[in-house]
């Protein structure tokens, strides 16, 4: 019987473990628009916002390795406010810190020496929780960075949302493009099955206890 206690004691922990693994996991879907394509993903815009004619498209991430959604945001009438698109996926979660974040990158657009890169922000649920102003971006000027952020939520469905911003009308050719990619929400309940290589050292490892205790 103590063996038999002991065994059950020890594939609870396994299933425990694999739960944990499972627990923390990124909450987004085609984060990194993997998919080719924005499934999952819903686009929009602010009032007198545009994604640029055309945009947004999936392209290559400017530094390489993977997808990047692409935009030439700004304003459609000038009227001095910061004005572009959105990008937002509802996600579900049991409750706790989440840690958020995506990778964003403006470059010039070939031909102005004085031109404004644009303003990207973090938001979840309608609060901005992070943001950053690339301003002034020279002709060939390339430049990269990633906005992260924690929070506590409760259990439920919330909204994860990039603003892609701009204070001056968006012209086709003639406007700094924006991208961003690597889009993540990491907490519990994602669901991820942990890897194979992950449950079978813990497999092993539970085996051989049982089996070190079995010997006389």
């Amino acid at each position: 019987m103590k063996r038999l206690s002991l065994l059950s004691l020890a594939l609870l922990a396994l299933v425990i473990a694999s739960t944990g693994l499972a627990s923390a996991s990124n909450l987004l879907t085609n984060g990194s628009f993997e998919q080719g394509n924005f499934n999952n993903w819903t686009q929009g815009t602010t009032p007198n916002g545009s994604p640029g004619v055309g945009f947004p498209i999936i392209t290559a991430w400017p530094l390489g390795g993977m997808n990047a959604a692409e935009y030439e945001v700004g304003e459609v009438n000038f009227d001095g406010t910061f004005q572009g698109a959105t990008l937002s996926q509802n996600f579900t979660t049991s409750g706790g810190i989440i840690n958020f974040g995506f990778d964003y990158a403006a470059m010039g657009d070939g031909i102005h020496t004085n031109a404004d890169g644009g303003d990207f922000v973090l938001m979840v649920d309608s609060f901005v929780l992070n943001s950053f102003d690339v301003g002034q971006i020279t002709a060939n000027q390339l430049i990269t960075g990633s906005l992260t952020a924690s929070e506590s939520l409760t259990a439920g469905t919330h909204t994860f949302e990039i603003e892609i911003l701009r204070d001056f009308q968006t012209n086709p050719g003639n406007t700094p493009y924006q991208y961003v990619t690597g889009a993540f929400a990491n907490g519990p309940g994602g669901g991820t099955t942990p890897e194979p290589s992950t449950l079978l050292l813990l497999g092993s490892g539970i085996a051989g206890v049982w089996f070190r205790r079995r010997r006389p």
